[in-house]
């Protein structure tokens, strides 16, 4: 496929840092984002700016979506002023939001009806992982659009996983949003555990990321901690959105997660607190309702 024009839609925290990535070949570029404010920073690197949706697919061979929901993801994708309506036969959708498996595949069909591929890559890394592309790219995709896709996908990625058939990088990316929520909700309930009981700040940030309790998300925990800053990178609503559709997955197919439930009503109710905006890390808080 010569591709000569690519289409962005949807340039929130990640999505604008994505967009910029791939900006870095010669193709032509057209963006589109609900809130026009969003495109300014794509539109000073040279990047035409789409009045909806069906403008940054028409013309372009590939249009990458990053929105943050299902609902969002239909009203960028259907209608006549959705993505589906302005892709030309033979062209490629690959769609980097989190969202059920389900709509993914739905979204599929209606595509292959008009000629097009969809395929979904969403990613992990989160925003430092979109700003430096260094994100992990999970893709359910045909054998042949992956190789279409992927020089595009690599200036986003440190690297580009082929996870199975459409619908499969949804799937791919709950299991690990639901493992990464796990992880995020255990560390910071150790952390207010070990101050509460005594220990100092100090020991525990000394401890906790050089033994079997280390991770990603501990360690984003422990630095969000110290510099006291819960400002958006992955907002608290966009985490709870992934952990409740982990948990419908898991009863679609009939796997208990008991932890995964448990937590899920925990992070509503920190949701309810008013956080919806706030990232993720400010789950420490609860403890202080």
């Amino acid at each position: 496929m010569l591709i000569e024009q690519v289409g962005f839609v949807g340039l929130g925290i990640m999505g604008q840092a994505m967009a910029k990535n791939v900006m870095r070949g010669d193709e032509r570029f057209v963006v589109y984002n609900r809130s026009l404010g969003r495109t300014e920073p794509l539109a000073a690197m040279g990047a035409k700016v789409a009045k909806v949706p069906r403008e940054a697919a028409q013309g372009s061979q590939i249009c990458f979506l990053m929105v943050s929901n299902d609902q969002a993801l239909e009203a960028v994708a259907l209608g006549e002023d959705g993505v589906l309506a302005g892709m030309a036969e033979g062209g490629v959708v690959v769609d980097h939001s989190t969202v059920s498996p389900e709509l993914t595949r739905r979204l599929w069909s209606s595509a292959r009806e008009r000629g097009v591929q969809w395929c979904d890559a969403p990613v992990t890394g989160g925003d430092v992982g979109a700003r430096n592309a260094t994100l992990t790219i999970m893709v359910g995709a045909e054998a042949l659009t992956l190789e279409q896709i992927t020089p595009l996908l690599q200036r986003m990625a440190q690297r580009v996983v082929h996870v199975g058939e459409v619908g499969q990088g949804q799937t791919m990316k709950l299991v690990s949003n639901l493992v990464g929520c796990l992880n995020l909700m255990a560390g910071a309930e150790g952390l207010r555990l070990g101050l509460r009981a005594g220990l100092t700040l100090a020991a525990i940030e000394d401890v906790l990321p050089n033994g079997t309790a280390q991770s990603f998300e501990l360690q984003k925990i422990l630095d969000r901690n110290r510099r006291q800053d819960f400002s958006p990178g992955f907002s608290v609503e966009n985490r709870l959105k992934d952990l409740n559709l982990a948990v419908a997955l898991a009863r679609q197919v009939q796997q208990k997660i008991p932890l995964g439930e448990r937590a899920a009503v925990v992070l509503k109710d920190h949701y309810d607190g008013g956080t919806g905006d706030l990232d993720e890390s400010s789950y420490l808080m609860w403890w202080d309702r």
